[in-house]
């Protein structure tokens, strides 16, 4: 059996009044007893909490971990498909400039006049068909994208 210690308490009269109640309900001898399993009851709730803190802190770090990891791998994918058309773009234009320079080193031109000074329709026509074409594939991968959602 336990060793048991005899204290001397001062409680409000409504703390005692509750003590007893509880003892008779739970068919305690003495409030010592109840004291006793009041006690045991609190150790019990305070290591359930403790662990249910730990249980809620150790999956909101999960989450935030996975929900990192998905972000990354989103961002990644885009970022790929720029760097990738801003390489294709760039050596597109590093093509066009050699071609034009060749051309006017074949036909002996000089010097320009600027688009600043004239600006020809066939200009205008060939802008306004690539404005086109890129709004239309902005159109095209924005619908898939919302479909994919």
């Amino acid at each position: 059996m336990e060793e048991l210690r005899q204290t001397r308490l001062r409680l409000k009269p409504e703390t005692v009044a509750y003590l007893e109640e509880f003892a008779d309900d739970k068919r305690f001898g003495h409030l010592g007893q109840v004291i006793d399993h009041i006690t045991e009851e609190h150790k019990k709730l305070a290591d359930e909490k403790w662990d249910m803190q730990f249980l809620i802190r150790s999956i909101s770090t999960q989450v935030s971990h996975h929900i990192e990891k998905l972000m990354h791998e989103q961002v990644s994918t885009e970022l790929e498909r720029i760097r990738l058309a801003a390489n294709r773009s760039d050596r597109h234009g590093q093509i066009l400039t050699e071609l034009l320079q060749a051309l006017m080193q074949t036909e002996g031109i000089e010097d320009i006049m600027t688009t600043d000074q004239f600006k020809p329709t066939f200009l205008a026509t060939a802008e306004r068909v690539v404005q086109g074409r890129i709004e239309h594939k902005k159109q095209k991968k924005d619908t898939l994208t919302f479909k994919r959602g």
